[in-house]
């Protein structure tokens, strides 16, 4: 006899709480996106909670049921597998209910984009539901950037940052990469300075092309620094 599935929820979530008197679940930040900074980059600390009922059941279960969660990403690679064993509840009518908690604790994710959750009935070979989340750069951040009046102005002070460089450094193959901000009063010099960055600001390593990194926190860092006052005056 062919099974039956129903799901009553999927959720990824940061924490779970089980009501000690009720039995009844608590699901807290429930998610549907997760941010990264950098690929590759590590992944986890989370929760797959979910709940099923399977009617028609063949087989003997005893009370318990294998399953198997992975997680494959959008270049179609599992990143993530694992199996537990999860008690069912007592047959209520013509389903079994499956209610069962997973905490994922590390993977790496090589790649932006929308990675899959798949749950199974490992021992009969059944897909019991997925679900997808997105794994995404941070947004675009808003750049204060300096008027043409507040540069003159504060190139007349000797005192404070006219120009500010910072790296990064790719964890693969070691290179390095500066970018450099000044304070500049001709408008194409400021267009040349910032065209060095890239559009998305997603810098992507030039020697192995192996790690990419956005730029934005850094750019934020940079801008905030330009123009302030140099450390010890006064």
């Amino acid at each position: 006899m062919r099974e039956k599935v129903i799901r009553n929820y999927f959720f990824l979530c940061d924490t779970v709480i089980r009501d000690s008197q009720s039995g009844s679940f608590s699901f807290i930040n429930v998610r549907r996106s997760m941010i990264s900074e950098s690929f590759p980059c590590s992944m986890g600390g989370f929760f797959v909670a979910a709940g099923f009922k399977l009617s028609a059941l063949s087989g003997d279960y005893k009370n318990q049921i294998t399953v198997q969660l992975k997680i494959i990403s959008p270049s179609n690679k599992i990143v993530f597998d694992i199996k537990q064993i999860v008690p069912m509840e007592q047959n209520k009518g013509d389903y079994h209910g499956i209610d069962f908690i997973i905490q994922i604790g590390r993977f790496t994710c090589k790649e932006p984009g929308n990675y899959r959750i798949q749950l199974l009935d490992f021992g009969n070979e059944l897909v019991l539901g997925e679900t997808d989340f997105e794994v995404l750069f941070p947004p675009r951040p808003n750049f204060s950037q300096k008027s043409p009046e507040e540069i003159e102005k504060l190139l007349e002070h000797p005192d404070v940052i006219k120009k500010v460089e910072s790296s990064v450094r790719c964890p693969h193959c070691k290179h390095e990469k500066t970018f450099t901000i000044c304070l500049e009063r001709d408008l194409f010099k400021r267009m040349e300075q910032e065209i060095a960055f890239p559009d998305d600001l997603i810098y992507t390593c030039e020697q192995c092309g192996e790690w990419k990194i956005h730029l934005g926190r850094m750019m934020l860092y940079m801008y905030k620094k330009l123009g302030s006052r140099s450390q010890g005056k006064k």
